[in-house]
């Protein structure tokens, strides 16, 4: 099992455990206030046994989906099935989905846990609901921001000027000292990312 880790930065306080599932390097995180336990799983891809386990008894409100593509959310029904809450993800994604989410996620939407919120991110560009979340000096990027660069674009739900219009305005504006966990490998933070920024645009990726 993983272990919690409290996170006690930028008027939040709460706990976060990070863990892989699957062959492809996903990221699960949940997050939950220390207090009333209340919280959010962000993604869904697969063992979804796993994350139930993972989960214990933090008293999950919802399961949030980053972006829309299957190894995100591929075991979400049978993770709603063994925890019984409810599924959201980005309004423009919600038809990528094997079932219809219970409820879609808009900019700026505030998701509260406790005496902290989760605030989505609308970043358009790997695909057009990709939704980014943030609490305390945390960001859950999904694909949309990596160490390195960006998420990818060259496929059928990608476009590359939105994703860096995206990564430029939303999430690099964030304070320096955020910690970016995002849907797949190691963290980072903003203030290490935002000097290549040029060297992105000028790659193209």
């Amino acid at each position: 099992m993983a272990d919690w880790q409290r996170v006690t930065a930028a008027g939040a306080d709460f706990e976060l455990k990070t863990f892989e599932v699957g062959t492809m390097g996903n990221m699960i995180y949940i997050v939950r206030d220390p207090d009333t336990r209340e919280g959010f799983v962000i993604d869904a891809g697969f063992e979804p046994e796993k994350i139930a386990a993972e989960a214990g008894d933090t008293k999950v409100q919802a399961i949030l989906i980053t972006h829309g593509h299957w190894d995100h959310h591929d075991n979400l029904d049978a993770l709603k099935g063994q925890l019984g809450v409810p599924s959201a993800v980005g309004e423009l994604d919600q038809d990528l989905l094997h079932s219809r989410p219970d409820q879609v996620l808009v900019d700026r939407q505030e998701l509260p846990f406790g005496k902290n919120v989760l605030k989505a991110i609308h970043t358009p560009g790997h695909t057009p609901g990709s939704t980014c979340f943030t609490v305390g000096n945390a960001l859950f990027s999904g694909d949309t921001l990596f160490p390195g660069g960006v998420g990818n674009t060259k496929n059928q739900t990608g476009h590359f000027f939105t994703i860096i219009r995206s990564v430029e305005y939303r999430l690099l504006s964030l304070p320096d000292d955020t910690v970016i966990y995002p849907g797949h490998g190691k963290p980072s933070t903003i203030g290490a990312e935002k000097p290549s920024l040029p060297e992105w645009k000028e790659r193209g990726w």
